[in-house]
């Protein structure tokens, strides 16, 4: 129940922090936060949302770097279009919220939505951008993030992108998705 406490509050706060546009794909090994309020964190200089004060830079601990490159190397993943890697980066029980579909555990997630997608798309281009981790504890966290997403599927071009959420939590063989 702790957890989930955790995931309603970390929520709430990704909700009053925002995610600019036009950061590059190359994670710097900083962030950006405010002093006044330290929730707002940024992959990039600006001002914060609640005063307009600012942003300082700060370097990334240790688990923000394992969060930023969790992502890279789930973005690798996703581009190779291999289900074998993607499948360890997600817990069982993991849920996916896209669009109004909901995805309930990575067998059906990734049976009835990931894998049929990915063997449709073809010239598939991904990416995350804006990655900015939010560490909630020693094996819980979130990371926000900007994506892009290119693809032909039969006919159709999709050129699409939006903003990205996964909720993480760690074991003893690293960081998993639990809801995205």
């Amino acid at each position: 129940m702790k957890f989930y406490r955790t995931i309603v509050f970390a929520l709430a706060v990704a909700l009053m922090t925002t995610i600019p546009a036009g950061t590059s794909a190359r994670q710097a090994a900083e962030l950006f936060t405010c002093s006044m309020h330290p929730h707002v964190v940024d992959a990039k200089p600006g001002t914060c949302s609640v005063c307009t004060m600012t942003l300082k830079a700060r370097p990334m601990t240790a688990v923000e770097k394992e969060l930023v490159d969790f992502v890279k190397a789930y973005d690798a993943a996703f581009l190779s279009k291999d289900l074998a890697k993607l499948a360890p980066m997600y817990t069982p029980e993991t849920i996916v919220y896209e669009g109004s579909g909901i995805n309930r555990g990575w067998k059906n997630y990734s049976e009835t939505h990931l894998g049929p997608e990915l063997k449709s798309f073809e010239n598939l281009e991904f990416a995350h951008s804006n990655v900015v981790p939010h560490v909630l504890g020693p094996d819980a966290a979130y990371v926000t993030a900007d994506y892009m997403i290119k693809a032909k599927m039969g006919e159709r071009l999709m050129d699409s992108g939006g903003l990205a959420m996964f909720v993480l939590s760690k074991d003893t063989s690293g960081w998993k998705i639990r809801h995205t």
